[in-house]
């Protein structure tokens, strides 16, 4: 069996949710929204640190000129706030679903779209990748709500079965608008062309955390291994140095698992006496 094959999720049912619906649905029409994901009090504490703890910046970007959405990226080396996310068994049984069990996060972002922005080009997120289509799923994301999302402040666009196109999209082709309360879960496969809606006619701001998953023998958009400083992922659970790349892929680190390397900084086995043996033979030959 292949081990990037995606994970069969029929009955699965976790904490409550029925995984196989879900990633049917991503599978059919390339998104589906899960209502009432996270409690409000999560929500909370992550709203808090992204006040508080996350430095902001400006985005320009996908047709967007405005300045009217601010984002954060590199969460997981700012705040400790989204970690029970990550984590989440539902989460991590929807996303093996759709690209396989052996993933990796790709990017994390919270944003905040304010009043006066416009909406984004349609695009794909795993147009990143120069790979031919049509092609297996390897790109999973989600986006979680904080404020609820309506057609009014820019709820985000989708074209339904678009995961199965092999020629791209026109900007102006029909598209719906996936409205849901605070708390609840968009999910699409990467494929899947969308775009952030226009937020000009109302004076509420929307937030959300966006959290992208792919399989793990891509390189990712933002390189966990590099921007997140290995004092702060030493003191991480195993489950989640994997989701960030740590994970033993071909032969590792000298044929030893990328987290051995974390912790105790050896790049070499110590195998001193196979090391004065190997010495030895060399000096009598």
């Amino acid at each position: 069996m292949n081990p990037y094959e995606p994970v069969d999720q029929t009955d699965v049912v976790v904490e409550g949710l029925s995984i196989g619906p879900i990633v049917d649905n991503i599978r059919e029409q390339g998104y589906s929204v899960a209502e009432n994901f996270l409690d409000p009090y999560l929500l909370k504490s992550i709203r808090d640190a992204f006040n508080t703890e996350v430095p902001i910046t400006e985005m320009r970007a996908i047709g967007t000129q405005s300045g009217r959405t601010w984002r954060a990226h590199n969460l997981l080396a700012k705040t400790r706030a989204v970690d029970s996310v990550f984590l989440d068994q539902r989460l991590r049984a929807i996303v093996a679903g759709v690209i396989g069990k052996l993933n990796q996060v790709n990017i994390t972002t919270l944003f905040n779209t304010l009043p006066g922005e416009t909406k984004q080009f349609l695009h794909q997120d795993d147009g990143l990748w120069p790979i031919p289509r049509p092609h297996p799923s390897f790109l999973c994301n989600v986006l979680i709500a904080f404020d609820p999302f309506t057609k009014e402040n820019g709820a985000t666009h989708i074209v339904p079965g678009s995961h199965k196109l092999v020629e791209p999209v026109d900007q102006a082709r029909e598209t719906i608008q996936v409205e849901m309360g605070s708390g609840s879960a968009l999910f699409w496969e990467g494929g899947t062309w969308h775009a952030g809606g226009a937020n000009v006619t109302t004076n509420q701001e929307r937030m959300g955390l966006f959290i992208s998953h792919q399989v793990s023998y891509l390189r990712p958009q933002e390189s966990q291994l590099i921007s997140v400083p290995r004092e702060i992922v030493k003191s991480l659970p195993k489950k989640m140095q994997r989701l960030m790349g740590y994970h033993q892929f071909g032969i590792g680190v000298d044929g030893r698992d990328p987290i051995d390397v974390l912790q105790d900084g050896s790049v070499v086995a110590p195998d001193a006496a196979l090391a004065s043996e190997w010495r030895a033979r060399y000096l009598e030959g």
